[in-house]
């Protein structure tokens, strides 16, 4: 499947992920503290609080701050903001415990035109995670033919690829699944894909995994071109410059296809 390629916003945050604070947190026994990565995300993308480097008492403010920003202000509201900020505390911890660096909910919206003059159609949400695993890595080259050899005869639904992003070698991994649930008047399913990016560390027994996921499964080519566009401003190491002089996202023309 190749995806439909294309910047999908003009200003995008910056991120800088220090992997060494996801190293202690899955007991990395590297001495690396200077390894890092930068990348970029849409403006879409709300991030959630991972709990990462802070104690308990701030974690739980920066939850019922991102509740708070999820549903309002609404006095009503307050059970479900609990709800909310304590659903999402227990999965951020146990996704950080997992080795996830940042985690973000994106909300696009679909149709309509960019001076507003026509609204969106609808609204499509999606689910980011970036995290980092560790990887015997001899060339990331290699490391990358074996991760598709992996995923394609292993066992991996989906659909799987070698590409070459502007900070090295990758795969990319398309894949769908079904979620049933036993109910009182029967049993309902949803269907989910997902958009992975499996990326070695140029220097490193490290590698970088980004997973896109979706329950908007029309979406499906909306959002791969979301995450190429993303995998473009992906770099690697301490250095502050700027992303490619071609301004980052857009920079290699259809990187998944």
């Amino acid at each position: 499947m190749t995806a439909a390629h294309g910047s999908t916003s003009s200003a995008e945050p910056e991120f800088a992920a220090p992997v060494q604070a996801d190293a202690e947190t899955t007991g990395t026994e590297s001495g690396d503290t200077g390894a890092a990565f930068r990348f970029q995300v849409q403006p879409e993308f709300h991030p959630v609080p991972l709990g990462i480097g802070v104690d308990e008492e701030t974690f739980d403010e920066q939850m019922r701050v991102f509740a708070r920003g999820f549903w309002g202000d609404r006095e009503d509201l307050e059970p479900i903001r609990r709800f909310t900020a304590a659903m999402y505390g227990v999965n951020s911890q146990q996704l950080a415990a997992e080795g996830t660096v940042y985690q973000a909910l994106g909300i696009f919206p679909i149709g309509g035109t960019a001076d507003g003059s026509q609204p969106p159609e609808r609204v499509s949400r999606c689910t980011l995670t970036i995290g980092v695993r560790d990887l015997d890595n001899p060339d990331p080259y290699l490391a990358a033919a074996g991760i598709s050899e992996t995923l394609d005869k292993g066992g991996a639904t989906g659909e799987v690829q070698l590409v070459t992003l502007p900070a090295g070698p990758a795969v990319v991994h398309v894949a769908g699944s079904r979620a049933v649930w036993e109910l009182p008047n029967g049993e309902q399913e949803r269907f989910l894909v997902r958009v992975e990016l499996w990326m070695p560390f140029p220097e490193e027994d490290r590698l970088l995994l980004l997973c896109l996921s979706t329950a908007d499964v029309q979406d499906l080519f909306h959002y791969q071109a979301v995450l190429a566009d993303m995998a473009d401003t992906i770099t690697f190491g301490d250095a502050e410059e700027d992303l490619a002089p071609t301004g980052g996202v857009g920079a290699q023309a259809h990187p998944f296809g």
